[in-house]
């Protein structure tokens, strides 16, 4: 096929086009089948290509051998000729056998280029060459220079796959996958539906990723790949096998009527119908969460992959509470635990975006566990599409009153003998004496059937003697032994961060027990509550921190703001009556359990700020008009100054540029949807640069307007300044009262997250992004009840 003839004003010089590059996705492999009969079906839709690029103004400037490259002058002409191109090839080749059909990949970008005798080069044939390839088969693909181009003037739809790195060019391209209605021709691709998933602007494609990294990051990062299991292997000198214990397990009925093992619990996963439902049960430490995660992991990849995918989120169902539906349980763990926003939690609730994994049914208080099945079965009756995976421990399952509705359930087997002896062969010597010991020991073979405690007898006995280990004791006795031999060794490791066994031991003690006590598997440094102070004295003085720090800030700023109105000395007096009177108040509010809330996390856009000027105008004018006559009254009538009408008018214009100041400013605030990081006692820490955006906000807004009504600038700003400090700052002073008595008690170190890092490396605790939990549950129960002895 001959190509096109150049525009006659573009041969030898630079322009600015839109370049369209096609190329076959399947060509190569019916080509080694069949070559004369790939020659005719590629002839056959080059023509039709061809023959649609004409009809929309564009030339077909080469042939690439199975592919065509065309310019327009138009990016709305090049990406409409592309979709026209595509549902085109689908109508024709609809009811084709698949080795008459090929498919075609379509990419398009605008850019610089140069036409040269029979060619054409430059960055704009260089990107469409390049984003062909990142279509799917009988797609399009295009940049977001032409995505912002194309929007608003035709009736597509979109959806943002992230930054490409091409070949030859410095920076990535952000790019667009342009989504087709119609049903690609050639078997694999589906008729999409059109519903949210399938369609996604560039903010929720950012959205979707942070999460996915999130997940991954806390859990399998976090948890399954720093697990016990690996670090057991790790200590012991071998390379380190997530696959080192498989784990056999049934599926199961109400009975648990045996059937085939299967290898992979995504297997399984996958065999269920649209809306799935999966429950996994076990014994204590037989590998429940590591089945969740290792589930998680890979429907991670899938989502990640195909945006069309539900999004995997962990989750503990300890903190469940009975007042709860689900639904709000999720919004705020999803907020509290991932920085997600409730506007954006409720939307991937509501929309069914979520693939929920519920660790830990067993962990919720025995009082609630009942409701809490009632809770998810609610739940999955309202949102039927939304897929759920729950664990829980076989015994306190079969306890329950209600069954939870579940499409499957699967039953984790207890490592076998075999399973356990191929585990301790691969470590040598190290674990002679224990291997030994567990021939003649029934209690030691059902104690290390557990994968959980076999990791934690392969550290606790590496290389002890025969008579260390052959000890008689009952299972308890036993078990409670193997956790102590772990723990003492944990707690001698060498590392840069030293503290002495006894404080450790306390420490970790009592964060046991508050986390039982409190239904908590997660603990969050900018969740300590009063509620956790041991005695009426403690939270006494918790109460009186809190009233000194307020009255003193009151204090201050009322002293500041009489002194510079009328007199310093009456200054001096007023601020001490406001200190003691705002530090009793404050005080009295502090002996009342009132939950310490970290402030939503905020920031200011001066964009957003300036944008709403005009609005804060017509806000600021009605409150000006409305207020204006009450002034002029008070000058007429109380001050006795001005004919009242004149004093009304000056006054309402005052009032209402002053409002009209404050609105903007205050319109600037915003909740970003996701925060992309996170970090140990993240929400206090917000709250604090909350505070500062207040505190800027508030003496900038309430010095303005100081500055329109005729009074001393600083006034304002003193005011504005503690809107900041009641405001965001309410949950640091707080939290700061409440650390002060904790560490006057002995309960935690001053420098908390550095202890909990410290518990980690020392493999007692793991890191779940900003939070920590116990390396297990069991763990967890060990400490709590070493405070009851």
């Amino acid at each position: 096929m001959p190509d096109d003839p150049q525009p006659l004003d573009i041969p030898g010089n630079h322009t600015l086009a839109a370049i369209a590059f096609t190329k076959s996705a399947n060509f190569s492999t019916l080509i080694g089948e069949d070559e004369q009969h790939t020659q005719t079906i590629l002839s056959r839709d080059i023509e039709l290509m061809t023959e649609i690029c004409h009809d929309f103004a564009g030339s077909v400037l080469k042939s690439t051998g199975d592919g065509l490259l065309m310019y327009f002058v138009s990016a709305v002409s090049a990406v409409a000729c592309a979709v026209q191109i595509q549902k085109a090839l689908a109508a024709e080749t609809e009811n084709l056998p698949p080795q008459d059909i090929l498919q075609h990949r379509i990419g398009i970008h605008l850019g610089d280029v140069f036409f040269c005798d029979s060619d054409v080069m430059g960055n704009g044939s260089l990107v469409a060459a390049q984003l062909q390839e990142v279509a799917e088969p009988g797609g399009i693909c295009i940049s977001q220079t032409v995505y912002d181009v194309v929007k608003n003037g035709l009736a597509l739809q979109a959806t943002y796959c992230g930054l490409k790195e091409l070949k030859n060019l410095a920076d990535p391209v952000p790019a667009y996958q342009v989504v087709l209605p119609t049903k690609i021709a050639g078997g694999a691709a589906e008729e999409r539906v059109a519903d949210v998933r399938t369609y996604l602007t560039r903010e929720q494609y950012r959205d979707r990723i942070i999460l996915i990294n999130k997940v991954r990051k806390y859990w399998i990062c976090g948890v399954l790949e720093t697990g016990l299991r690996d670090r057991a292997l790790i200590a012991l000198g071998l390379n380190p096998r997530l696959d080192a214990l498989e784990l056999t397990w049934t599926s199961a009925d109400a009975a648990f009527n045996s059937l085939p093992p299967v290898t992979k619990i995504i297997d399984k996963f996958k065999q269920l119908p649209k809306g799935r439902t999966l429950l996994i049960l076990g014994e204590p430490g037989g590998g429940k969460t590591t089945t969740l995660l290792e589930l998680t992991r890979e429907l991670l990849i899938s989502a990640e992959h195909d945006y069309t995918q539900p999004l995997p989120v962990a989750f503990n169902l300890s903190s469940w509470g009975t007042k709860q539906s689900l639904a709000d349980w999720l919004l705020q763990q999803l907020h509290i635990q991932y920085q997600v926003s409730k506007e954006l939690g409720k939307n991937w609730l509501q929309n069914q975006q979520l693939l929920l994994m519920l660790d830990g049914l067993d962990e919720v208080s025995i009082l609630e566990r009942d409701a809490c099945v009632q809770a998810i079965n609610q739940f999955s009756l309202e949102f039927g599409q939304t897929e759920i995976v729950v664990t829980s421990r076989l015994q306190d399952y079969e306890l329950l009153s209600n069954r939870l509705k579940v499409e499957a359930a699967v039953y984790l087997h207890p490592l076998s003998l075999e399973q356990i002896n191929e585990y301790l062969t691969k470590a040598g010597a190290e674990l002679a004496a224990f291997k030994q010991a567990l021939k003649e020991d029934v209690i030691l073979q059902e104690l290390a059937r557990s994968p959980l405690m076999l990791s934690i007898i392969t550290l606790a006995y590496q290389g002890k003697s025969f008579e260390d280990v052959a000890q008689m004791y009952s299972l308890e006795e036993r078990r409670q032994h193997v956790f102590n031999a772990y723990i003492e060794p944990m707690l001698k490791r060498r590392s840069s961060q030293q503290y002495s066994q006894i404080k450790a031991m306390r420490w970790l003690i009592w964060l046991a027990k508050q986390m039982r006590e409190k239904s908590q598997s997660v603990f969050l440094i900018e969740l300590l509550q009063s509620s956790w102070l041991p005695n009426i004295w403690d939270k006494l003085i918790y109460a009186i921190i809190i009233g000194v720090m307020a009255g003193l800030l009151c204090g201050i700023g009322g002293a500041l703001n009489v002194g510079i109105l009328i007199d310093w000395q009456l200054g001096k007096i007023a601020g001490l009556i406001i200190t003691l009177g705002t530090g009793i108040i404050a005080a009295i509010f502090g002996l009342k359990d009132y939950k310490i809330n970290p402030v939503e996390t905020i920031k200011w856009s001066g964009k957003k700020s300036r944008k709403n000027l005009r609005l804060g105008l017509i806000v600021g004018g009605i409150s000006g008009a409305i207020l204006g006559p009450f002034g002029g009254l008070f000058y007429r009538f109380v001050l006795k100054l001005g004919d009242g009408w004149g004093e009304a008018l000056s006054f309402g214009l005052r009032i209402g540029l002053g409002v009209a100041l404050i609105f903007a400013l205050l319109r600037g605030l915003h909740e970003p949807s996701i925060e992309t990081s996170t970090i140990p006692n993240q929400g206090i820490l917000q709250s604090a640069k909350n505070a500062r955006i207040f505190f800027l906000l508030g003496a900038t807004g309430m010095g303005l307007v100081a500055f329109i009504l005729g009074l001393p600038v600083l006034v304002g700003a003193i005011t504005g300044l503690l809107f900041g400090v009641f405001g965001a700052g309410e949950a640091c002073i707080k939290h700061l009262a409440l650390r002060l008595v904790l560490f006057c008690n002995r309960s935690i170190p001053w420098n908390y997250a550095r202890f909990l890092d410290w518990a980690t490396e020392h493999i007692l605790l793991q890191k779940v992004g900003g939070g920590y939990i116990f390396i297990h549950r069991l763990l967890l129960e060990h400490f709590a009840q070493m405070g009851n002895r």
